[in-house]
């Protein structure tokens, strides 16, 4: 007998994947014919998601209900099983299958009537690693999500941020709670603070293999820029230069010396802001070259067509953004945009982030539309924009995950256009709104990190950093951290000879404040036209100034042009995300006279002395001579 249970033992235990398929087989046909809907409940708290989904199932006429599998996408977990109605523990059982876990339900052959629908709770409780973005999923499979509420303490404040729109906050006790309606996406994240703020870190050794011969190395790192600012923490060594492009992309380069090796750290936090204005005047950003541009006609043909269609009333020739009123112009941006998303398919097998994939290029996009990479999708969008003169640029950056895309977050391309109806750079994502089949214009995009812009060259400049431990980048949401433009700045002149050319001046430039100073603007001089005379050696509108460095600019006055002994200057400082400070600098010249100049004065006095002398004494002479005759 005890050889017979071990026999019975061993078989159940072989066929048991065919009794789980045959039980997973049962449940997915019971599902047939039901109409299923779910309403989530989530209550935060320190470190955890404490969440309860209630099921109900429904049928337009009396059926049978064996068995129900919920599919929950979160990885090993454990929940409570329980009949709505009367709170008692509902049969269920559990199976993880990679980052799903499946429940299935022994519902014992339970009717579900028309108006007696059949109503199961599910309580489990997910881990919370921050204090500040939380990430609910809250979808079950092939169900239909009709409400989800979520409550947390009254101290946390109002969402800085939601991945899908709140309909409504109120007040319950000590908490508040959130409610959102028919939610368009599987997912929801909540960021909570006063801004939003990451912290990043970059870590490179640069290794000098070269003999007898110095070494330099450029590192690409996020830039202040319209939407967003960088406070500088810790920037160890000081680079030896640190310089802005054309596309305002900071540069710190490194000198290392022969068979020497550079451990390089840097640090800060990059905040988020509101888009500010800026002025734009770069030719270069509309210019239709390379990867950006389109010789076949017919595709500007077809986008004419579409944009009509969408009711834009342009000719068939139209090129120029220009040629339409404001009004016309938001639809035109809000089109193209979309004629991008319907014209273009990633292909299936296309994974987040930048790889080495092949780059197609806008033009070859027009006839092979269904293999589009990230990349692929800016270039075609950016080429389209230039052929209407809209200046716009590839931005390579990096995507955090409080949005919950992803468990990390990832390297990405998007677009920037200038809408000069606002004055401002518009980003905009094409990509990832087909990809994750969510709308996306008009987001704040605050998940979205700038580290390159690339508006003159298509291909350059090139990031510097792929790998992990590179570049780390984490939210951070610390209320302590505060961007401060700050600057100490002074003028000097040199001695003050009238006999020289030129007054050499120096301003004196020290950043005192934790954000860097990027250029300049001179409002007011007693010297006319004085921004002229700045050496364009030392120009700090191709340079910027970090936390705690210095710089000077000389001035070269011609000598006429100086008029008063006190001489003032208005300037401001400012960085690419509009912060500045204002500064009247100011000095008075000590005016030198050369000793030979003192000594042929001294000489041409006494000649002029003695020339009048012997004048008078002629003159007298001449007049006695005259009265005595």
């Amino acid at each position: 007998m005890r050889n017979l249970t071990g026999y019975l033992k061993k078989i159940l235990y072989l066929f048991s994947p065919l009794f789980l398929f045959i039980i997973f087989l049962n449940s997915t046909f019971a599902n047939e014919g039901f109409k299923i809907y779910t309403a989530f409940e989530h209550t935060l708290t320190e470190s955890s998601i404490d969440s309860q989904v209630l099921i109900q199932i429904q049928s337009d006429s009396p059926r049978v209900l064996s068995y129900y599998t919920a599919s929950i996408p979160i990885k090993d977990l454990n929940t409570e099983c329980l009949n709505y109605k009367t709170g008692q523990p509902v049969e269920c059982t559990l199976y993880h299958r990679g980052s799903v876990t499946d429940v299935l339900f022994n519902l014992k052959n339970s009717v579900v009537k028309p108006d007696a629908p059949m109503e199961i709770l599910l309580k489990y409780s997910t881990s919370s690693t921050t204090s500040n973005t939380y990430t609910m999923p809250s979808q079950i499979s092939d169900t239909t999500t009709n409400s989800i509420l979520i409550r947390y303490p009254k101290e946390m404040g109002e969402p800085l941020w939601s991945s899908d729109p709140i309909q409504n906050i109120k007040a319950s006790g000590e908490n508040l709670e959130i409610i959102i309606n028919k939610p368009s996406y599987s997912s929801i994240s909540l960021l909570f603070g006063e801004n939003v703020t990451y912290r990043f870190d970059i870590s490179k050794v640069f290794s000098n293999s070269l003999e007898g011969e110095n070494q330099t190395f450029e590192v690409y790192v996020p830039a202040d820029t319209s939407n967003q600012i960088v406070i500088w923490d810790e920037i160890s060594p000081q680079p030896n230069t640190t310089l802005k492009d054309e596309d305002g992309n900071y540069i710190f380069k490194y000198i290392v010396a022969p068979n020497e090796t550079l451990d390089c750290k840097i640090s800060g936090y990059i905040k988020k802001t509101e888009t500010t204005q800026e002025e734009v005047s770069n030719s270069f950003l509309t210019e239709t070259t390379g990867y950006w541009s389109i010789t076949n006609n017919t595709e500007f043909k077809r986008v004419n067509t579409y944009l009509k269609k969408k009711g834009l009333k342009i000719e068939d020739n139209f090129d120029d953004i220009n040629d339409i009123d404001d009004n016309q112009k938001e639809l035109f941006y809000k089109y193209i945009y979309q004629y991008v998303i319907e014209r273009l398919n990633y292909e299936s097998n296309i994974s987040l982030g930048i790889t080495n994939e092949t780059r197609l290029g806008a033009n070859a996009l027009t006839e092979a539309s269904n293999e589009s990479s990230t990349i692929d999708y800016a270039d075609f969008l950016i080429a389209i924009l230039r052929k209407y003169k809209v200046p716009s640029r590839l931005i390579i950056g990096y995507i955090s995950n409080i949005t919950g895309y992803t468990a990390d977050g990832f390297y990405h391309h998007w677009v920037e256009y200038f809408d000069t109806t606002t004055n401002k750079w518009i980003t905009v994502d094409p990509f990832l709104e087909e990809y994750f089949e969510k709308p996306l214009s008009g987001s704040s995009f605050y998940d979205h990190i700038v580290i390159l812009k690339r508006g003159k060259s298509a291909v350059s400049p090139k990031m510097s950093f792929f790998q992990d431990n590179d570049f780390v980048v984490r939210s951070d949401t610390q209320e302590n951290v505060k961007a401060e433009f700050d600057v100490n700045s002074q003028i000097s002149f040199e001695e003050y000879k009238i006999t020289n050319r030129y007054l050499k001046g120096y301003i004196y430039v020290s950043n005192v404040g934790n954000t860097a100073i990027s250029s300049y603007k001179i409002l007011k001089s007693n010297i006319s036209n004085i921004q002229r005379y700045m050496d364009p050696v030392n120009n700090l509108q191709s340079q910027i100034i970090l936390p705690k460095q210095n710089s000077t600019l000389q001035l070269n006055i011609p000598t006429e042009k100086v008029n008063s002994k006190n001489i003032f200057i208005n300037i401001t400082y400012e960085n690419s995300n509009s912060q500045k400070k204002e500064m009247i600098l100011e000095n008075e010249l000590e005016e030198i006279v050369p000793g030979y100049l003192i000594l042929i004065a001294k000489i041409l006095s006494l000649i002029i002395f003695s020339a009048i002398t012997f004048l008078i004494y002629f003159l007298v002479k001449k007049f006695i001579k005259r009265k005595n005759g």
